[in-house]
């Protein structure tokens, strides 16, 4: 399983892990990502915030990034227009 630090955003680290896997197709196989992801806080490396399952599988590494990426954002935005 490959590790990614996503990005950071507001205070949090968002950190994808990637699980290649194969599909079949009708016209043969390909390969696809299964993806979960986790925030955690920049100034607690330990500290996980949360962890999270994504339901859907990628064709790319880069697409899944990106869908993670703007996944993470919303949920990081929506908790801290929450607080306030």
């Amino acid at each position: 399983m490959k590790r990614h630090v996503v990005g950071r955003y507001r205070g949090f680290v968002i950190e994808a892990h990637m699980e290649p896997r194969t599909a079949r197709l009708s016209d043969g196989i390909a390969l696809t990502y299964r993806v979960t992801w986790s925030l955690r806080r920049r100034t607690r490396k330990q500290h996980v915030t949360g962890d999270f399952a994504d339901p859907v599988t990628y064709e790319s590494e880069s697409v899944a990034l990106t869908c993670i990426d703007r996944e993470a954002r919303a949920l990081i935005d929506a908790m801290l227009a929450n607080r306030a």
